[in-house]
């Protein structure tokens, strides 16, 4: 008598995959970026254990990082519920609450994580970040020097106290830290631009020079590095040099106000009078500046335009809340340059005109006497 044989079907053979096994791949499909395939994986999982701890924490990671950030407080906030001190769900809700810019709830689950692993600097540097957003400068900066306890060369611990250092104005201190930065990368293009614009705030010129020209080999045509060595020039009164080097920002940009603004003082005090009103009226075109306004007054009464100058003037000091910053800035403007007798003879003009803010000719006739 034969023997009949039966065969299992391969579908009766082939087992599911454990829960494991799918939280394995879907962790793996994370970590490769893959995070459509990471989620059906980990739906997949939670359809037969929805409360599993790996399975929520990897679906709220996936979910963060694909930009579902609804999905993601979701599935954090229902680990939570199993598990109040998942570190997983801690720092991932945090990062799902600063995404939203909810940074005062980060903070707090953050600070929930911290006390159960007080030493993760990641998590401090969050926080320190989270801080200054909130202006909260005193616990920031308190918190990036704990990590640099923990870890004294931290970068990121040090780009940001930096940058909280240079946000308070404290310029020499931040001039120190970033430089500390500058040891992880010297050819930083940020950091050497802000570096030599820290020196010139606090007048350290030949430093602040020295720092835009190392930016400039890295980037020739930087236009930060440009404007800045051109300040620089402009402060040792190399006007030409000054003007040399601002030229090379135009062929890449239409600049700035405050760059045209001073290439017409530059032109002014080289006596080239036709390109300072160019840069003058070029800087106004990005709007009223109380700076290039107070130039073209200069330059009419240098000409001799005294009606052109008079126009130019009751713009100038239509600026302020009240007449006096405007009046200062011009007075200084045309002492500096040496017109001071071209400045008396305009306010002798706009008196004899005798049109205008009355309060502005009691003011211009006040100054004529104490200075006639």
């Amino acid at each position: 008598m034969k023997q009949t044989v039966i065969q299992n079907s391969p579908d009766h053979n082939q087992k599911q995959p454990s829960v494991i096994d799918i939280s394995k791949k879907g962790r793996q499909k994370l970590r490769s970026r893959h995070y459509v395939e990471a989620r059906e994986l980990f739906s997949l999982g939670l359809e037969r254990e929805p409360e599993n701890p790996y399975l929520l924490s990897g679906m709220g990671d996936a979910c963060r990082e694909s930009g579902d950030f609804s999905e993601a407080e979701r599935c954090y906030r229902l680990l939570l519920e199993v598990d109040k001190n998942n570190l997983f769900a801690l720092r991932g809700l945090g990062d799902v609450c600063k995404k939203l810019n909810r940074h005062q709830d980060a903070i707090q689950l953050w600070d929930r994580y911290l006390w159960l692993r007080p030493q993760d600097k990641f998590v401090m540097t969050r926080i320190a970040d989270s801080c200054k957003i909130l202006q909260l400068f005193e616990r920031a900066e308190l918190a990036y020097q704990q990590i640099l306890k923990i870890s004294p060369d931290d970068r990121f611990a040090l780009t940001g106290l930096a940058d909280l250092q240079h946000r308070l104005g404290q310029d020499e201190k931040a001039i120190e830290t970033y430089e500390r930065v500058l040891k992880f990368d010297e050819n930083e293009l940020h950091i050497l631009t802000i570096i030599g614009k820290l020196c010139w705030r606090i007048s350290d010129f030949e430093r602040a020079e020295s720092f835009f020209r190392r930016a400039l080999q890295v980037d020739p045509d930087n236009p930060y590095a440009l404007y800045g060595l051109g300040n620089c020039y402009r402060w040792y009164r190399q006007y030409d040099k000054a003007l040399e080097i601002w030229q090379k920002i135009l062929p890449h940009s239409e600049g700035t106000q405050a760059l045209h603004t001073r290439m017409g003082d530059a032109y002014f005090n080289l006596g080239q009078l036709t390109e300072a009103e160019t840069s003058y009226r070029k800087s106004l075109e990005f709007g009223e500046d109380l700076f290039s306004t107070a130039g073209l007054v200069c330059l009419c009464s240098e000409r001799k335009d005294w009606e052109e100058g008079a126009r130019f003037f009751w713009r100038l000091v239509g600026y302020g809340t009240d007449m006096s910053t405007p009046l200062e800035v011009l007075t200084k403007r045309f002492v500096r340059s040496g017109q001071r007798e071209s400045m008396l003879e305009l306010f002798r003009y706009l008196l004899s005109e005798g049109s205008g803010d009355p309060t502005v000719l009691a003011e211009i006739e006040s100054q004529l006497k104490r200075l006639a």
